[in-house]
């Protein structure tokens, strides 16, 4: 047929690694939030949802859909840049997913019984550091794939949890009220010192 498809290199394979251990530190804390309070926006919330899974979907299938040409070529050098890349999102948010403990709401944005607004670790220079390492570590793994499949799932990514963080920001605010707008007023959203 002459359709080549993309080899996976060590660098996607050591990046596919850190997913699963993402997943790994997740898994055991979707058991223990608390108690959901409040479930708003689930209009905006269903089809942001849907965006991130298809984005996920297909970094992790990066030649469906016809989408297999190489962006960017598999050499060690991208191959390192999109680990370190990878790496540096997974651990940041799994940091944050840490010190958030049992706040955290999972796929669907709630507020929970006893919610508290965290501003320390990496809350304290950002206000959704787990959607930037989640964005940085799958622009890190489409960088050791290079497929046009890759990197339309990082923007599917990004745009979805850009759409999450403005969402939860509003969340937040209405639980939070003054706490939050002082909180907003000294950390940036999702980008340090951009936004």
């Amino acid at each position: 047929l002459g359709i080549m498809l993309p080899m996976v290199s060590i660098f996607t394979i050591a990046a596919y690694w850190s997913w699963l251990l993402l997943c790994l530190v997740w898994l055991p804390g979707s058991f223990k939030s608390k108690k959901t309070a409040r479930v708003p926006e689930m209009a905006l919330q269903v089809p942001t949802s849907i965006v991130l899974a298809l984005g996920f979907i297909l970094i992790f299938n990066p030649d469906v859909f016809g989408l297999s040409s190489q962006l960017t070529p598999q050499t060690p050098l991208y191959g390192w840049i999109g680990l370190l890349l990878d790496f540096a999102g997974i651990g940041f948010a799994i940091w944050a997913r840490l010190i958030l403990r049992d706040n955290w709401s999972g796929l669907v944005m709630t507020v929970k019984e006893g919610h508290e607004l965290i501003r320390r670790g990496p809350y304290a220079h950002v206000r959704h550091p787990i959607y930037l390492g989640l964005i940085a570590a799958t622009i890190g793994t489409a960088l050791t794939i290079g497929t046009a499949c890759a990197y339309l799932a990082t923007l599917l990514v990004a745009l979805a949890l850009t759409v999450r963080s403005l969402t939860e920001d509003r969340l937040m605010s209405d639980q939070f009220k003054e706490a939050h707008a002082d909180y907003a007023a000294k950390t940036d959203r999702l980008v340090p010192f951009v936004w």
